[in-house]
């Protein structure tokens, strides 16, 4: 990457959402083009869960020409299948973990059951797939300011920020954020995405102060925009898995959910709440600030930021249901995919939109990659076209 034209650093933070990611990766196919021909091509890259996957293969290929790290990125996520993520949920692993749950439940000495799912396959295609030593190196030669992932600590459910570049940013008390510096490997990226319950936490050796067992940072901190300006950006571009979208207007419906349609609206709420508080909350600030006349004593300042997401609150939830209906159902679509047909029928993911939000998590298969990356690209451009405060900038409340 050249170095941005701009005299304030522009940050890109990439939310968590597992499957969901391939979203950005379209997003990023118009973003990084349009940055790069206005001179602000982010320097200060933060991710989350599966935004600490796509941040990291950026800031790896941070040397390339935007338009092959566009290409790239997109190429990555539709060739994304389970095989790549999780072992075959028919597997010996697969009942070992069984019989690991039915010993716990039995109450036997040192049984435990570690996670539902294997993740195995994850850690060699994230080997082949992203260069951390190249991304060391994209920061050492100045082609990036910082590069930095988040785990949440196990042992204290703090907010950990792993990152490569810059001092470390003071302890944030107040949100209960830590900032650690440290080359960015596997270990801090796959901490960053260990999804509680379904994937093993995992074990962070080094530094020696971080020593220890993380899981997904997204379960704190999905949308790591503060750790973003922490580290010093005066501009975010923001990529978030879950729409900014009102519910509607009634109150209550007659429609009583189940307990898998239950777990998908705590998932969406968990990680869709916290980015609508955050930019709320920095619109706000950049109004605040507006109004007062500047000084010594003034210390925020405005920041402006882009914002692509779903414009529709089940936008991703209607593509994983209609890729289910259309690719997964049927004998054939077992023998093809079997741990996909397993999973949907497990999660009930074709039954309707509210069932298959949850499937939307865990839905690795190219139809569905392909899918969101058309419509993260379709937000993108929406947004890009769009009328802001400061050409594709906004400063003031979401338009």
């Amino acid at each position: 990457m050249a170095r941005s034209a701009t005299r304030e650093p522009v940050a890109l933070v990439l939310a968590g959402g597992g499957a969901r990611g391939a979203y950005e990766a379209g997003a990023l196919s118009v973003l990084l083009p349009v940055l790069e021909a206005r001179g602000e091509r982010p320097r200060v890259l933060v991710g989350t869960s599966a935004g600490a996957l796509n941040v990291s293969f950026v800031a790896a290929n941070a040397h390339r020409p935007v338009d092959e790290i566009a290409a790239s990125v997109v190429a990555e996520w539709e060739t994304m299948r389970w095989g790549k993520v999780v072992r075959p949920l028919l597997s010996p692993a697969s009942l070992l973990r069984a019989g690991e749950y039915a010993a716990e439940f039995a109450g036997l000495p040192r049984a435990r059951l570690t996670s539902l799912l294997d993740p195995e396959p994850l850690t060699r295609t994230l080997g082949s797939v992203i260069d951390c030593g190249r991304l060391a190196d994209n920061v050492t030669a100045g082609l990036l300011d910082a590069v930095a992932v988040v785990a949440t600590s196990a042992l204290t459910g703090r907010s950990v920020v792993f990152h490569c570049g810059l001092a470390s940013p003071p302890t944030d008390r107040r949100r209960a954020i830590d900032y650690v510096a440290t080359p960015i490997g596997e270990e801090q990226i796959l901490a960053s995405a260990a999804i509680p319950g379904l994937f093993p936490a995992v074990n962070v050796t080094e530094p020696e102060r971080a020593r220890g067992w993380y899981t997904d940072g997204g379960t704190r901190l999905n949308t790591p925009i503060k750790p973003a300006l922490a580290l010093g950006a005066a501009r975010v571009v923001v990529i978030a898995l879950n729409s900014l979208a009102p519910g509607p207007a009634r109150l209550a419906g007659e429609h009583r959910p189940d307990a898998l349609e239950g777990v998908g609206q705590i998932l969406v709420s968990l990680l869709g709440d916290q980015l609508v508080t955050d930019m709320r909350t920095l619109a706000t600030i950049n109004d605040l600030v507006a109004q007062v006349t500047p000084g010594p004593a003034i210390t925020k300042r405005r920041v402006p930021y882009i914002v692509v997401a779903p414009a529709e609150r089940d936008s991703i939830a209607q593509r994983a249901l209609r890729v289910i209906r259309e690719r997964y159902r049927g004998p054939l679509a077992a023998l093809r995919a079997p741990d996909i047909a397993l999973l949907d029928r497990a999660l009930a993911g074709g039954t309707d939109a509210a069932h298959a939000e949850l499937l939307s998590f865990l839905l690795f298969a190219p139809e569905f990659a392909r899918a969101l990356i058309a419509l993260g690209r379709e937000d993108a451009q929406r947004w890009c076209d769009g009328a802001h405060d400061d050409g594709i900038w906004q400063v003031g409340p979401l338009p």
